[in-house]
């Protein structure tokens, strides 16, 4: 039973299995669930999280565990010298980190796109992960297109407009002692984002992922009753969240994902961490970011 004393914004966070994404459920009436909105309830704040349960099957997530555990995989460290926080990535993140408070440059970003399709076929093989995610996204958004946005940037290797795609995601894993320190997304303001298009709404973002391989313990994912829109919330010296306090004095939920399970999440909402991996076997994940356009008519997602 929650505690009455505890602050913050009520936590809702529904689960589905993978096969009800396109095959609904059937009501007593012999009618299927016609409610597909989940992404857009999200955006609306009316749901906190949505989990897919088996979004990859057993079968599928082999080959990518093998590949991502068993070397010759360049992997990077984005933060780098952050004591426990130190998560490795394959793939930029539009996203500021302790190499880089204001985020990737724009060239650093291209660069990594360039090198997507050589580590999706290195890591996945054949299986499209993209076109799945693709139809996965729309389906949850009720039938609208969604696709990695087209990203344009002013090259200062090259002096020209130059228009790729933004990376579908990236790769992550958390070793032993790693942990995500307690935030929200809100990163709109970085110089990066000026390379997305202006029809998408910089009002909203979710953030989403998929669990390839889950450690020993720990490693959970923790949404918190504070949102990033409140007044004075309980800050350290260094100018961290106070995890100890938001622990203490807020509403959370821990979220239990196995491999396999995709997590979309209302990040821009919600101060979230992802607690200390305990254990040898390193948490590896794949995931990003998501917004609509201001139309709502389409689904743009990225890392």
């Amino acid at each position: 039973m929650t505690s009455p004393s505890l602050k913050g914004h009520p936590i809702s966070i529904e689960e589905m299995p993978y096969e009800h994404v396109f095959t609904p459920p059937i009501r007593p009436c012999g009618d299927q669930l016609d409610d597909r909105s989940f992404i857009e309830r999200l955006f609306e704040g009316k749901l906190s999280a949505l989990i897919i349960r088996g979004m990859l099957s057993a079968d599928q997530l082999k080959y990518p565990v093998n590949a991502l555990t068993q070397g010759g995989l360049s992997w990077g460290s984005p933060n780098q010298g952050m004591r426990g926080g130190e998560i490795r990535t394959i793939g930029e993140a539009a996203t500021p980190c302790f190499t880089a408070f204001t985020g990737p440059s724009p060239d650093r970003y291209l660069e990594s796109a360039s090198h997507f399709e050589r580590h999706h076929q290195a890591i996945f093989g054949d299986f499209d992960l993209v076109e799945h995610l693709s139809d996965t996204f729309s389906e949850l958004f009720e039938g609208r297109p969604a696709t990695p946005p087209l990203f344009h940037s002013t090259s200062t290797a090259s002096s020209s407009r130059h228009t790729s795609t933004w990376l579908p995601f990236n790769y992550r894993a958390l070793d032993a002692g790693t942990q995500i320190y307690s935030h929200h997304d809100s990163h709109y303001r970085l110089p990066i984002y000026e390379s997305l298009e202006d029809m998408y709404d910089r009002e909203s973002v979710l953030s989403w992922f998929i669990t390839l391989q889950t450690p020993e313990s720990g490693g959970a994912l923790t949404l918190y009753g504070l949102w990033g829109s409140d007044p004075n919330p309980p800050m350290l010296p260094t100018r961290f969240l106070d995890t100890d306090i938001l622990e203490r004095d807020y509403l959370k939920a821990p979220l239990d994902l196995e491999s396999g399970d995709l997590v979309i999440f209302d990040s821009g909402r919600h101060v979230h961490r992802v607690t200390p991996v305990v254990g040898e076997t390193p948490r590896l994940t794949l995931g990003g970011f998501m917004t609509p356009n201001m139309q709502r008519t389409q689904l743009g997602f990225w890392s």
